[in-house]
């Protein structure tokens, strides 16, 4: 076996390979000496799981700490400004094909560069970050959708047993000793009729279908499926299946 070079010289720090032995039980390998980047600060083999006791404040404290992190990565970030939002974008989507070929008229035609009009390296930077942040960007969007999606299922998941709740206290405060239940079934109450309102509000009838030609009701009529009514779409099936419970007659 071919002997290592054991010198006891310090290792240079000049960004040459240093070869390192110090690993218990492994052959010692090769390594890049490097500063970190900004992929090592976000590199993860996967999403981690958050502790099980975590309450909601704590969870929501860790996120936004995240976000904090997050958004330190971008020295450049800026907060959208709700009048310009819409004129920044018009911009930008006709930009990204002007500054393209305006990169490659500078760098070409040295006159057009000697006006120092176009900042060549720092453009570059933003089209590669435009193209970039893309991905981000849809990520972003997504796990926000998710993020309010998740609060939604869960409050629909607890206002549904809330229904069954109410079910059943509608049912036991007609006994004797149900005094005290009665003021919470009648604030319930209330609310129940609300989500019944919006239920109904909702409710359209479906639209007749369209006048046939002559001669093709009966090519065509078999094809036609009433459209679903709307009621049924307001709330998701488990919570209309306890709201018919709760307002059963």
């Amino acid at each position: 076996m071919r002997q290592r070079n054991q010198s006891s010289s310090p290792s240079s720090t000049s960004g040459k390979r240093v070869r390192s032995d110090t690993s218990a039980g492994k052959r010692g390998r090769s390594v890049q000496a490097r500063k970190p980047s900004a992929r090592d600060a976000v590199a993860s083999p996967g999403p981690s799981t958050p502790p099980a006791d975590m309450s909601p404040e704590e969870q929501a404290a860790a996120l936004m700490a995240k976000l904090d992190e997050f958004q330190a990565l971008m020295p450049e970030f800026q907060h959208h400004d709700p009048n310009d939002i819409r004129r920044v974008a018009g911009v930008a989507r006709f930009a990204a094909d002007l500054v393209v070929p305006t990169i490659a008229l500078v760098t070409s035609f040295p006159p057009a560069a000697d006006r120092n009009l176009f900042d060549t390296e720092a453009n570059q930077l933003r089209v590669r970050a435009f193209d970039a942040l893309g991905p981000v960007v849809q990520r972003l969007n997504a796990l926000a959708a998710g993020v309010q999606f998740t609060r939604h299922n869960g409050m629909g998941e607890a206002g549904s047993q809330s229904l069954d709740v109410f079910t059943w206290g509608k049912s036991y405060s007609k006994r004797p000793d149900a005094a005290a239940l009665r003021p919470y079934v009648a604030t319930m109450s209330k609310v129940v009729k609300k989500v019944l309102n919006r239920r109904k509000r909702k409710a359209s009838p479906p639209p007749a279908p369209a006048q046939l030609p002559p001669g093709a009701q009966g090519l065509l009529a078999s094809n036609f499926v009433p459209s679903k009514p709307a009621a049924e779409e307001v709330y998701p099936d488990y919570f209309n299946e306890a709201l018919d419970r709760a307002t059963k007659k």
